[in-house]
């Protein structure tokens, strides 16, 4: 034997090993000595034995076995493999949770989820980022169903079943929500406008959805159609009207800019120059354009005497 070999012996025979079960079941030195231990304090055979370790299973922990049977758990091999790297105190809240393996429980046991809960929760798959207010809400009666349209709508989980119970969608309760709409009110104006900002559009104007329903236009309420009306009611022609409905001028001041008199064509270019709808109105109406009343602005020209010297051929100020 040589020192390696008398070593090895030694670390076994410390270890509080009877020397024939040193010599006979763990000569070939594989499993540490404490673990050796372990296995000599198990009720399990030297067949047994070998058989746990060629299935790579670990060896049984006696004072482990203790603690289940003192807390009334089986600690048969079958239940403590179900039950892997769980105290037996942890073993019985999963079972009194209503989960029956280590596998189950252990998703959940950083929680206080019990096996409903997760069955529950299933339904909702991906969209679940904060599982303890899910489950708050499952506990306080709302439904999976619930849970998954508040998450998908952006909505309060108890605001749910007013659109829920009009057959509305999360997609569709998150657009008209966004709008300002309630679910009452959703419920009617989509069927009369697709675009929640369009129907909120028609609102600002003063509409309400039955006056929305009856100047319905052929084709729809659209973001045009509602810039057209405006220009009408503001006093455009029809055909202008269309033009008037192009222009990027924002809604709120479609109206002005339609009363100022101004061609829409050139509506952008008096804004670009930082011209309101009244002053553009003031210099459009003695015939200038954007570009001439903005160089005899600058010169502290008012419109009335820019005209008169234009007249007689004086030029803008320059600098």
């Amino acid at each position: 034997m040589d020192r390696a070999d008398r070593h090895d012996r030694e670390r076994w025979i410390a270890s509080g090993l009877p020397d024939a079960v040193v010599t006979i079941m763990f000569r070939d030195g594989t499993l540490p000595p404490p673990h050796a231990v372990r296995w000599y304090d198990s009720p399990l055979t030297t067949e047994e034995i070998t058989e746990y370790r060629r299935a790579g299973r670990l060896a049984p922990d006696a004072a482990h076995a203790a603690a289940l049977e003192a807390l009334g758990l089986p600690s048969d091999t079958a239940f403590v493999d179900a039950w892997p790297g769980f105290s037996p105190q942890q073993i019985l809240d999963a079972i009194d949770r209503g989960f029956t393996s280590g596998d189950a429980f252990a998703p959940w046991a950083d929680t206080d989820a019990d096996a409903t809960d997760v069955e529950q929760l299933a339904v909702l798959g991906d969209l679940v980022d904060d599982r303890a207010t899910a489950i708050a809400h499952l506990r306080a009666g709302r439904t999976p169903e619930e849970i998954a349209f508040s998450l998908e709508s952006g909505l309060r989980v108890k605001k749910v079943r007013s659109w829920m119970r009009r057959g509305l969608s999360a997609a569709t309760a998150r657009e008209w929500s966004e709008a300002g709409f309630s679910a009452k009110q959703t419920a009617r104006w989509a069927e009369v406008v697709a675009d929640p900002a369009v129907a909120r559009s028609l609102c600002r104007l003063g509409f309400d959805v039955e006056t929305a329903e009856e100047q319905r236009p052929d084709d729809g309420w659209t973001s045009q159609a509602v810039r057209r009306h405006v220009a009408l009611q503001a006093g455009a022609p029809s055909n202008v009207a269309d033009e008037w409905a192009l222009t990027p001028l924002p809604d709120r001041k479609l109206a002005d800019w339609v009363e100022s008199g101004v061609r829409p064509a050139d509506a952008r270019r008096w804004r670009a120059a930082e011209f309101g709808p009244s002053t553009a109105s003031a210099w459009a109406s003695h015939g200038f354009s954007p570009d001439d009343a903005a160089a005899w602005r600058a010169g502290g020209v008012a419109p009335e005497i820019a005209a008169r010297r234009r007249a007689a051929g004086v030029r803008p100020p320059s600098g």
